[in-house]
Formats: structure tokens, sequence, C-alpha cells
């Protein structure tokens, strides 16, 4: 499995669709995109208050910008296939 961080801030282009696995960094909270499971449904897409996410070129989930992210954990919820993985900031329950 390949995966990659990135926080917010890094400026490093890279081309997500090349990675299974994304995680994001913020303000101690991250949120990983398994996108290897992602089969497509668009449920996260749906939910999401920031409409934030979508589908690439190989039909996977990808957020278009992390800066606008709040961590609400709304993808992760609807999705049926835990693609997303919602860890907040550290003293935060």
């Amino acid at each position: 499995m390949t995966s990659l961080t990135i926080r917010i801030g890094d400026q490093i282009p890279i081309r997500i669709g090349t990675e299974t696995e994304v995680r994001y960094e913020q303000n101690g909270a991250s949120l990983t995109i398994r996108r290897i499971y992602c089969k497509s449904c668009l449920l996260c897409i749906e939910a999401c208050p920031m409409n934030i996410l979508r589908l690439d070129q190989d039909d996977l989930i990808q957020v278009t910008e992390i800066g606008k992210c709040i961590f609400c954990g709304a993808c992760a919820g609807r999705c049926p296939d835990f693609v997303f993985v919602l860890a907040p900031e550290k003293g935060e329950k």
C-alpha cells in the first residue's frame, strides 16, 4: 500500500491519483482517506458541508481544498466502506 501525508501549508506538487492512502493533518487533527476501498457511491460528496470532495479521473474520492475542511466527520459517517478515518485534535474527545 502506498501512503502519503500532507500537512496544511505544504507546497508539494503531488498527483494524488497514484496514492492508495492519503493522510491530511491540520492543527493536530487528521483525516486519512483509504482510497483503495472507495466504490464511488457519492455518499460522502453529498454529506460534506464544505463541498470539497469529488471523484478523480480514476473514480476515486479526493479532497479538492483541504484548507477548507472543518474535520467534522460527515464524510466518515456516511461512507459505508470506511474509506475515511478521522482523528480529532489531541485533547478533544
